[in-house]
């Protein structure tokens, strides 16, 4: 292995959130995994991933987190994203990463996902490998199927088991209120109680329909987990609600859940609203949606 690093090295990486305008499931492979095809934007909530690396003749990953029941071993999706990165680039380095986590764990809002591709963004600068984001991303895909996705980091048309990322091509200009009900949900048991009702896979989406202003919010707005996970789990239908009540154009549970986003014409009625349900003591943030992930913050210091 090439150990390329004479001096430690520190980079800053916001990791930011995503929320899924539409979610169909469309079949199942072989090997039973869904397919899926999503309509997936990053938002303006972030993690934040601080990253050194420095000079050795071996290879250490550490990692820390500010949420204590967190795994910070080989079942972290960092820690496998930065043993990945390093063993196809044939480095020879320690790195370390303090994670401080904004986004709900368990919420649907791909926390870890985006974690795992914000180290891969931070390593390829850091170390200046100037691996190609069509390499990141097949190597995102092994990692989990929303990782490759954050590595577009731009709005996507998301179908496959989440490998297939194209671009959306088409303007989001909502403010968005993201909620969460305060507990995280089983992606396996949402899939499993879908599972259990379906009938037929869904046909794909007709995407062209969020280029039209004379289609309402909440018809473009759709979700084929959303109804098992309110059958495991009713506090998402009650927010879900909620956020209509408050005057949300449209209201929806992102990913498998259990965090819900409503819609809104104007930033200022979405600060409002998250405040309002805050007063509550419900966990809400008002987000904007990113026409791309933000520049990595670069640092290169001794000590």
């Amino acid at each position: 292995m090439v150990n390329s690093v004479k001096a430690p090295l520190n980079a800053t990486v916001l990791a930011p959130a995503k929320v899924n305008l539409r979610l169909r499931i469309t079949g199942r492979r072989g090997d039973g995994y869904h397919l899926l095809e999503s309509v997936m934007v990053p938002v303006s909530l972030f993690d934040r991933l601080s990253i050194r690396v420095l000079p050795a003749a071996g290879v250490e990953v550490g990692l820390t987190c500010n949420v204590p029941d967190l795994p910070v071993g080989d079942e972290n999706l960092v820690v496998r994203a930065i043993k990945l990165f390093l063993r196809r680039t044939d480095r020879s380095v320690d790195v370390f990463v303090k994670l401080t986590k904004s986004v709900p764990v368990g919420a649907g809002l791909g926390g870890g996902s985006s974690d795992a591709a914000a180290a891969l963004l931070g390593l390829n600068r850091l170390l200046d490998a100037r691996v190609p984001e069509e390499r990141l991303m097949a190597w995102a895909a092994e990692l989990g199927a929303d990782v490759p996705f954050f590595i577009y980091g731009r709005p996507a048309r998301v179908s496959g088991a989440g490998e297939v990322v194209e671009d959306l091509g088409l303007c989001c200009p909502w403010s968005l209120v993201i909620a969460f009900p305060g507990e995280g949900l089983s992606t396996k048991a949402v899939y499993q109680a879908y599972d259990a009702t379906l009938t037929k896979p869904s046909s794909a989406s007709n995407l062209t329909a969020f280029a039209s202003a004379e289609v309402p919010v909440q018809e473009l707005l759709v979700n084929d987990l959303e109804a098992a996970a309110i059958r495991i789990y009713p506090p998402v239908g009650e927010l879900k609600q909620q956020l209509l009540e408050m005057g949300a154009l449209g209201a929806l549970m992102t990913g498998s859940g259990s965090a819900v986003f409503g819609v809104w014409e104007r930033q200022k009625e979405a600060c409002a609203a998250a405040e309002a349900m805050q007063e509550r003591g419900i966990w809400a943030r008002a987000v904007e949606i990113l026409d791309r992930t933000p520049e990595i913050e670069y640092v290169t210091a001794h000590g």
